[in-house]
């Protein structure tokens, strides 16, 4: 991501494996217990702990029996409907905490900065163990800005509150800075930090949920010092994790700050070489290899590292999956995946 000279790829899972996927995997090669990243001898991007989520927690009780689903109140208080037949998945949000200003007021309670929980009680004690990693080390601001307004509130309920409550939207945004401030102010000063992750997904397959207009008006004056305190800690690379295509927005990320993106879902249209030509070498890049190339098969899977391999060769670039490994994906197709990129030979 410096790019410098290197010989070979990092090779990471971006996001996470879908219990179904694993599940699956376990039938054709995986063995029980074994995490795919060990088992496929792959690095891991290591997150310092970084709790925003409520304290106290929800009680992850269940409202309501359907035949084939079930509702259960989520870890941020929402109640989401299950599968019965794949119960790790989300299959609908039924309802949210937050309807009005004073459900805010009482919401917010739960996200206080200083309360016990939100980080390690031994700072000193992780910094070394951090320090002694091998992978990248960095802090993940999960669920960030976007997704915590959507957890909160639902979608249709989110977006229209940005006109129709601005000054909730304000304070929810400014409630979620001051949590990730307060976590990021305790890091130890000799603990190293690789990378940022910015965690919201706010865009979908046909662009942006929001304009570039109301990004600026509501994420730059509550985001903007928590990247500056990120640059004091000399975090070289702050990363906006969306999925969706949302390149509409990038000029406005890097001027404020960030300077890569993933996973880059090429079924979205983010196309990782375009995104090159277009911002240069100032954004980073991670992921755009398609999913749907890994389950047609290693035909597909050549195809898009060969079109990758300009980016690989100039750095700046780690080629990966760009969405969940799912139910749908073969393991032999997977594994293939990983020990192409494996393979991959740079030179120094």
């Amino acid at each position: 991501m410096s790019y410098e000279p290197v010989d070979r790829l990092p090779v990471l899972a971006l996001e996470p494996f879908e219990p179904s996927a694993l599940a699956r995997w376990r039938r054709e090669g995986l063995p029980e217990g074994a995490d795919p990243v060990d088992f496929l001898g792959m690095s891991r991007l290591v997150h310092v702990p970084c709790n925003l989520d409520p304290i106290p927690a929800y009680e992850p009780t269940i409202v309501a029996e359907h035949k084939d689903s079930y509702d259960q109140v989520s870890a941020m208080g929402a109640i989401v409907r299950h599968r019965r037949d794949d119960p790790e998945m989300f299959y609908g949000h039924i309802d949210h905490p937050v309807k009005t200003p004073q459900d805010w007021e009482q919401y917010r309670r739960r996200f206080e900065p200083d309360t016990p929980g939100r980080v390690p009680a031994d700072w000193a004690a992780e910094a070394g163990r951090f320090n002694d990693s091998e992978d990248p080390v960095g802090i993940c601001l999960f669920p960030f800005f976007f997704r915590f307004g959507f957890y909160a509130m639902g979608m249709e309920r989110f977006l229209t509150a940005l006109y129709d409550m601005p000054d909730v939207i304000h304070g929810m945004f400014e409630c979620v800075s001051r949590l990730a401030m307060a976590a990021i102010e305790l890091v130890p000063s000799d603990m190293r930090i690789d990378f940022a992750l910015f965690a919201e997904d706010l865009a979908g397959k046909n662009g942006p949920l929001i304009s570039p207009q109301t990004y600026a008006k509501f994420w730059h004056p509550h985001q903007d010092p928590i990247i500056e305190m990120l640059k004091d800690h000399d975090v070289p690379v702050v990363c906006q994790w969306s999925s969706g295509r949302f390149q509409e927005l990038l000029p406005g990320m890097l001027a404020h700050g960030f300077n890569c993106a993933w996973p880059l879902e090429a079924i979205a249209g983010m196309d990782s070489l375009a995104l090159r030509r277009a911002f240069g070498p100032s954004l980073r890049l991670a992921g755009n290899i398609p999913k749907e190339a890994v389950i047609a098969g290693p035909q597909a899977i050549d195809r898009e590292i060969d079109r990758l391999m300009p980016l690989i060769e100039e750095g700046g670039f780690i080629p990966a999956l760009d969405d969940m490994a799912s139910p749908d994906m073969p393991f032999a197709h997977y594994r293939c995946l990983i020990e192409r990129l494996q393979a991959v030979r740079l030179s120094i």
